[in-house]
């Protein structure tokens, strides 16, 4: 588990992932948290993690994490990272927060946390993320943890997506900076 200063970040086992299959209630009860109707806005995600975990369980830590609201003892989202580290050490972040908890910092301290853990790993060299092709706050939320835009790409069924990306060395410069006022 990854602890912020008002999140916990709880790898999503297969074990969650099954409970979450016999839906939020039964998610609820394994968690002991409160799991509401609308958590997520993409449903059909988890089913493609639970897979994807079920074939490859070392990807545990470098996965799914669900997003726990310290204070309200409830789900607010997911987090987390599209796979292990490439051999070349990038890793790309995705996360999301539920509505009602949207634009009071919550993305911003799930993905500042997703990138010091990547970071806290030496063999890391850079984190990636992507976003539609627009200002929004998902591209908020990386530019206030140092993300750059890196261009476009072409996405799969999203069409054109934007490509961010963070360095060891930005973050590390970024981090010094920070300490030093």
């Amino acid at each position: 588990m990854i602890q912020t200063l008002r999140l916990q970040l709880l790898p999503c086992t297969l074990k969650h992932f099954e409970a979450l299959l016999h839906g939020n209630e039964a998610l609820a009860q394994t968690l002991g948290v409160d799991v509401p109707e609308q958590w997520t806005e993409y449903p059909e995600m988890v089913l493609v993690a639970y897979d994807k975990l079920r074939n490859d369980p070392s990807l545990l830590g470098w996965f799914f994490y669900l997003a726990i609201h310290k204070t309200d003892k409830r789900l607010i989202g997911t987090g987390g990272f599209k796979g292990r580290p490439t051999p070349e050490g990038v890793v790309e972040i995705g996360y999301e927060v539920s509505l009602e908890y949207r634009e009071q910092g919550y993305a911003t301290e799930m993905a500042g946390t997703l990138v010091r853990f990547a970071f806290n790993h030496s063999y890391v060299n850079k984190v990636i993320a992507h976003t539609l092709e627009e200002y929004n706050a998902a591209v908020i939320v990386l530019q206030k943890n140092g993300f750059h835009f890196a261009g476009a790409v072409n996405g799969t069924d999203a069409g054109e997506l934007w490509r961010w990306e963070i360095t060891r060395e930005q973050f590390e410069a970024a981090n010094t900076a920070h300490q030093s006022t």
